[in-house]
């Protein structure tokens, strides 16, 4: 067996990034048919996350109490690393979406190069993503 060179992507089978919009649509929503999804790809496994995602749903909690319980929710899930080149990636996709006349948040650029490294589908309900989908090629969740 061969050893992983640094610049290899991990394949992270099956599993799905799921997107700050996504989790803020599940915890405000019991009855959505995004939360019932969710609920489903929960009990079976195969949800990711991402720090940049992890930081900005946790910082919204509104108690104390509630940062901890995410905190701990969200220990419980699969943490995708970020990619070893992201700023490199970051600086080269954010100037070209600029010449498009789009300015892209670091964050979603973040949670992009990531779900993109780690070969693993996206699934947000933000429409930047869209725009960002020209210049860093993403799989998605639910497949389109």
């Amino acid at each position: 067996m061969s050893a992983k060179l640094e610049s290899e992507p991990p394949l992270e089978a099956g599993l799905v990034l799921v997107d700050t919009s996504v989790w803020i649509t599940f915890f405000r929503s019991a009855e959505s048919s995004t939360t019932r999804l969710l609920d489903q790809l929960l009990a079976i496994g195969p949800v990711a996350i991402c720090a940049p995602i992890r930081a900005e749903v946790i910082s919204g909690a509104p108690t104390r109490s509630d940062f901890q319980r995410l905190r701990t929710f969200f220990s419980s899930l699969t943490d995708l690393p970020l990619p070893p080149n992201l700023w490199n990636d970051l600086e080269e996709s954010r100037f070209a979406l600029a010449r498009e006349g789009y300015q892209a948040s670091l964050i979603d650029l973040m949670i992009a190069h990531t779900a993109q490294w780690h070969q693993v589908p996206l699934w947000s309900l933000d429409q930047d993503f869209h725009r960002i989908a020209a210049v860093v090629p993403l799989r998605w969740y639910p497949p389109r």
